[in-house]
């Protein structure tokens, strides 16, 4: 420890050659989740987990970029300690920044892709539990230190549009330690290039991609959303497993029309027809999966005739699900509602766009002794693993009425 009281920990000490720590950013309530994805896909090891955060270790690889459950991903270029609460943390964390090896970090993120060095570079900031000075005073101290040590120009990230900069540093502040990340793309994961067409209550693409990985779909199944607003939902399923068929309906032909623009942009045969969501066109148990961000009124209004009983939207959903498929329901906590109608196996909390909801993994009530058929998947194995480990962290806040 220094005179300061500073411990500085280099990311790269102990690991093995060509494998980094990284930092992944994910919804509140989807940790364990994106941390299944991980380990399945990269073969990466867990290290941490905790509030909207996963630390992990794995090889440098393209690989990493495409990860569908995530919200931002970074380099972990180091760590320090001894951050508390009061005003003296701002400087000692200036000082700690100085001493880490971020221009080798820079460099890392170079051979990975084009970096504009003339367009500079941002410091977003955050931290957990209340703190004498805010998330601006933690960038400006930060972004003033990293300037000198990376030779680039610094800018308040509130103050330029979003993509205007290549070079973007994240400081998270948790308990009295301050993790430092480097973006290692261009820009948030979670920003999807087919996204061209969007409209009020669309849906977190990572959040889509989760309850895709939760549907349980295998490769030459049917996947249905009867309520597909922009697309979202099928076309994340669909990069999840292509070989598979989306079909979708809604009450809206601007919706669809939106939806049939983004599965252009995206590659994805999309088969779309305008249908109420209380009288789908499909046959009884013609869906091996069925996938909604339900309408409950509060970024998008129930239509058509589910408008005074979002109720009957369920029970067509439950008539169109195969016998032995499962349905993934995106709804505030719904009382009995389900509980008349069908099986619920797998609750899950998540926070997006500041509220409380939940993502319900649900079968007819005539299979109630099933499993999630998610767990019969290749991502089956550590979802659950995953989920043991760390599905405390989802559920830890999150309120039973779904209040924000």
């Amino acid at each position: 420890m220094t005179s300061e009281g500073i411990i500085l920990r280099d990311a790269k000490q102990g690991a093995a050659p060509d494998v980094e720590t990284f930092l992944a950013r994910s919804v509140r309530g989807l940790e364990w989740l994106a941390a299944a994805e991980i380990e399945t896909d990269l073969g990466g090891e867990i290290v941490e987990v905790g509030h909207r955060e996963i630390v992990f270790r794995a090889p440098r690889d393209s690989k990493i970029s495409q990860l569908g459950s995530i919200d931002d991903l970074f380099f972990v270029c180091g760590e320090i300690d001894a951050i508390d609460r009061t005003r003296a943390s701002l400087s000692r964390l200036a000082e700690g920044v100085r001493k880490l090896p971020l221009a080798r970090f820079l460099a890392k993120v170079e051979k990975f892709r084009p970096v504009r060095r003339s367009s500079g570079f941002e410091v977003v900031g955050s931290f957990l539990g209340r703190r004498n000075y805010n998330r601006k005073e933690i960038e400006t101290s930060a972004g003033e230190a990293i300037a000198g040590i990376v030779s680039l120009p610094f800018f308040d990230h509130d103050l330029i549009d979003p993509g205007a900069v290549d070079v973007s540093f994240r400081i998270h502040i948790r308990d009295t330690q301050a993790i430092v990340g480097l973006r290692v793309t261009s820009r948030s994961l979670h920003r999807r290039d087919y996204r061209t067409a969007s409209i009020p209550g669309a849906l977190h693409p990572p959040v889509a991609f989760a309850m895709a990985m939760l549907g349980g779909a295998q490769p030459g199944h049917l996947i249905t959303d009867p309520c597909c607003g922009t697309g979202t939902l099928l076309i994340e399923a669909k990069r999840l497993i292509p070989d598979t068929m989306a079909i979708g309906s809604d009450f809206s032909e601007v919706s669809l029309q939106a939806a049939r623009n983004n599965g252009i942009n995206a590659g994805c045969a999309l088969w779309l027809a305008r249908a109420d969501l209380g009288r789908l066109p499909y046959r009884d148990g013609s869906a091996d999966c069925v996938l909604a961000n339900l309408p409950w009124g509060q970024a998008v209004q129930p239509e058509g005739i589910v408008r005074n009983d979002i109720g009957l939207a369920i029970s067509e959903i439950l008539r169109v699900l195969a016998r032995d498929g499962n349905a993934v329901l995106l709804m505030p906590p719904a009382d009995d509602m389900l509980d008349k109608r069908c099986r619920t196996l797998w609750p899950i909390p998540i926070r997006v766009a500041g509220r409380w909801t939940t993502i319900y993994v649900v079968a007819g009530n005539k299979y109630a002794n099933r499993r999630p058929a998610c767990l019969e998947t290749r991502y089956g194995p550590s979802l659950q693993r995953m989920w043991d480990r760390f599905g405390d962290i989802a559920v830890v806040g999150a309120p039973a009425d779904g209040a924000a």
